[in-house]
């Protein structure tokens, strides 16, 4: 099973999609973006919110992810971030 397949299967089994934690490798593919700006963004605390129950454990959850993208949106390219 792809990640994305994946990420479709979870969206299938849930009532509330917005509460969907993703793993690393399935925010890469959901966003999508290379892993290692993911990771730049977390260090720099400019990516979207996440969980780290563990030492070692990353999670997204997926109204994290789509908030902080629909606050990157843009109308034109003048526009400084």
């Amino acid at each position: 099973m792809t990640i994305l397949e994946t990420i479709a299967e979870k969206l299938k089994r849930t009532d509330n999609p917005d509460n969907i934690r993703f793993t690393i490798p399935e925010a890469e593919a959901y966003i999508p973006m290379p892993r290692g700006q993911l990771a730049q963004l977390r260090y720099t605390g400019k990516g979207p919110k996440f969980l780290k129950p563990t030492k070692r454990t990353v999670l997204y959850r997926k109204k994290d992810i789509d908030e902080w993208l629909n606050q990157s949106e843009q109308t034109s390219t003048a526009e400084v971030l």
